[in-house]
């Protein structure tokens, strides 16, 4: 049986990445804020048991949904750091055509670059994905990745007490 699911899309992950890093300040994250932001755009539930930053609660709360049976991670941490390979092959692709910094790549960061996007890319999304990429980029992605409050702490999604002080 043949089983489909965007998770596992690089052309989908690409797709992902640039909507997401459009609807963020500055159109820059760190990798791995970018890692935790995509997988909270696939599985979007994931959200209701984030510990929310001051005033971004409400709306995480709405857009989580609710969970699918068909739809679900038995162990979210587990499959964020087994789908590692896959982020990486989307920002070495967008770093390859220039849509991000490869120099910015090198030190951990994704930044778009000036290079315009594929015509109609983004005219792709559903109402939906712009309005969840919109509340990632605009919300958590500002939160700090590192340390104790930082994403990796509020999102229980990778080890963060051993991140530098």
């Amino acid at each position: 049986m043949l089983v489909y699911h965007p998770a596992f899309d690089v052309y989908h992950g690409v797709f992902r990445a640039l909507l997401i890093l459009e609807h963020t300040p500055g159109k820059s994250m760190p990798v791995d804020t970018l890692r935790i932001l995509d997988l909270y755009f696939v599985f979007p539930y994931l959200l209701a048991e984030m510990d929310f930053p001051q005033g971004a609660g409400a709306r995480g709360r709405k857009l989580a949904g609710t969970r699918s049976r068909f739809n679900t991670l038995p162990s979210p941490r587990t499959f964020l750091a087994q789908i590692k390979g896959l982020h990486n092959l989307v920002t070495a692709g967008l770093a390859g055509q220039g849509l991000i910094s490869m120099d910015a790549l090198r030190d951990g960061t994704v930044r778009r670059t000036e290079k315009e996007m594929p015509p109609g890319l983004l005219a792709q999304a559903t109402t939906e994905d712009t309005e969840l990429a919109e509340y990632l980029g605009g919300k958590i992605a500002t939160v700090p990745l590192l340390g104790k409050r930082g994403l990796k702490d509020r999102s229980k999604l990778m080890e963060y007490r051993y991140d530098p002080a």
